[in-house]
This record gives C-alpha cells, sequence and structure tokens, in this order.
C-alpha cells in the first residue's frame, strides 16, 4: 500500500501521517474533544445533538481508546 494507509473509524484510504485516522475523522474528534473539555459532564447524546455528529461515530472513538467513557458520560483519555 505504500504511503497510505485505512483510517481506522470511516475506513477512507488516506496518505500515511502519525494519525490513525483520516483528516475528515481528526476534524470529527476534535470537534467532540472541544465539547468534552468545555463540559466533561455532558451525555453523549447531548454531545451528538451539539455537534450534529452519530452517536455511533462518538462511541467509535470510546472504543478505539481516544475516550474513556463513565455513566454516560465520556472524558479525554
Amino acid at each position: 500500500m505504500g504511503n497510505y494507509r485505512i483510517c481506522d473509524f470511516c475506513g477512507n484510504l488516506y496518505e500515511r501521517s502519525s494519525n490513525r485516522m483520516c483528516q475528515s475523522c481528526e476534524t470529527i474528534y476534535q470537534k467532540i474533544r472541544s465539547v468534552v473539555e468545555a463540559r466533561p459532564d455532558t451525555i453523549v447524546l447531548d454531545i451528538s445533538n451539539q455537534t450534529g455528529i452519530s452517536v455511533s461515530r462518538i462511541l467509535s472513538f470510546v472504543k478505539n481508546g481516544y475516550f474513556v467513557m463513565r455513566e454516560g458520560t465520556i472524558e479525554v483519555k
């Protein structure tokens, strides 16, 4: 595959970098992270409503170790 990699989150092919995700997913991650840092007690459904990012996409970041889930809320790892 040379200098390309498959994104762990969306499955798109992207140019290899130090990240495990493409630029699109990196942007989504940063949106989620900014909400979580600003309001750590926000539940996943509210994060989804505020950002327009699906609950399943948010949970994929939890599953891949970018956030920790505690009682419906997530924290930056």
